[in-house]
Formats: structure tokens, sequence, C-alpha cells
């Protein structure tokens, strides 16, 4: 911890601890910069010291402080969280449904998904392929067979442009693209043609991770 920042949490708990009463709301307002978890650390051992030496109304008034604090903190990071994976989410949702799109819109033309692709490569990452099954399965719950082999038959072009992709990681791109057909998989009939198609995709797709995986360890000297 900074000596002076550790001097300014002495001096706010020594004000804090020898305000009238009722004036300590606006002293943590006026020093709300300080208000961290090293503040409340040196909060528990000023609590500490003061109850080996008998002042037990100081120590029990810095341990409540610190504990509402501290729950204070904790809701925020909580809040903060749950806030960056929603967007986080959100961000990754909208560029699938883009390409989905895009496929539809295009007739699966490689001239559009590619620059697609390229524009935000950094997104193609295990996280994309989270977010394509979670998407996809709501797209696809409740929905007539029509639709479903609209939306499974996208993907599954978006899936084949991905792994043939040739730009980004091309492990973790067989990986999206697996997770894709594995999805069209489960909403085709079995036995018949198009089960086959995507069937042999997905065969291929394990053999291409397995190639892929195997030069990935040549390149990093393991040989295992």
């Amino acid at each position: 911890m900074d000596e002076t920042r550790a001097q300014a949490y002495l001096q706010l708990i020594h004000t804090l601890l020898n305000c009238p009463n009722g004036e300590e709301p606006q002293i943590l307002e006026d020093n709300v910069e300080l208000l961290d978890r090293g503040f409340l650390e040196a909060c528990e051992l000023i609590a500490s010291t003061l109850a080996q030496q008998g002042g037990e109304n100081g120590a029990n008034f810095l341990r409540n402080l610190a504990s509402q604090l501290g729950e204070f903190m904790d809701m925020n990071e909580e809040r903060d969280s749950n806030n960056s994976e929603g967007e986080n989410f959100q961000e990754y949702a909208s560029f699938f449904l883009e390409l989905l799109q895009a496929e539809q819109d295009s007739n699966s033309n490689i001239a559009v998904i590619y620059p697609m692709l390229a524009e935000r490569e950094h997104l193609l990452n295990a996280r994309f392929a989270e977010v394509l099954q979670q998407v996809a399965q709501k797209l696809i719950t409740d929905e007539n067979p029509e639709t479903i082999s609209s939306v499974i038959a996208l993907i599954e072009n978006l899936s084949n442009h991905i792994i043939e992709f040739p730009l980004g990681n091309k492990l973790t791109n067989i990986e999206i693209a697996i997770i894709g057909y594995q999805i069209v998989l489960n909403n085709r009939e079995p036995g018949s043609a198009k089960f086959a198609q995507t069937e042999n995709n997905l065969a291929i797709a394990y053999s291409d991770r397995i190639k892929a995986s195997r030069a990935q360890n040549l390149e990093t000297g393991d040989r295992t």
C-alpha cells in the first residue's frame, strides 16, 4: 500500500472516530476517493488495535462501517460485472445476427461475408461460439419446421464460411464451425440427404481440428 495513501486512511479514520455524532456521512462523502478495499483493511486493523486497548465502542464503529462499505462495494462490483457481461453478450449476439442476415440477403456470397468477418475478426473466439449456441437456440425454439429449416441452413452456410475463413485463429474458427454444425445436425431429419451433408461437414471439421491442433503443437515445439 502507498505510504501517503495509508496515512490518508489513518487520518480519515481518526476524523471519523472524533467527529460529532451524525457528521460521519458528510465526512465519508467528502473523502469518497479514499473509500476502497485498502480503507476497509485499515479500518479492520485499527479496530483490532482499539479492541486490544479496551476501546470497544470505536472498534465496533469501525467494524460496522467496514461491513456496510464492503457490502456496498460488493453490490457495485456485481452490478458492473453484470452490465459488462450483458454488453459483451449483446455485441456478440448482434454480430452473429448480422452475419445470418448477410448470409440470407447475399445468398451466402463469400464476397459479402468475408469482409464482415475480417472487420470484426477479434470477435471470432470462444465467446462467439458460446453466444452462437445460445442465440441459435432462441431463434429455433417454438418455431415452425419451415422457419427452423431456414435458420439452420443459414447457420450451416455461416459455419462453412467461418471454417474456411483464412484470417484469425484457425483452431478457434474450426471450433466455432463445429458448434454451428452440431446445432444444425440436431435439427436435421436423421437419414435425410441434408442430415448426411451436415454430418459430413462435421466429420471434416473434426478432422481439420486434429490437423490444426497438430500443426499448432509443432509450431510451439510440443511433439506429443
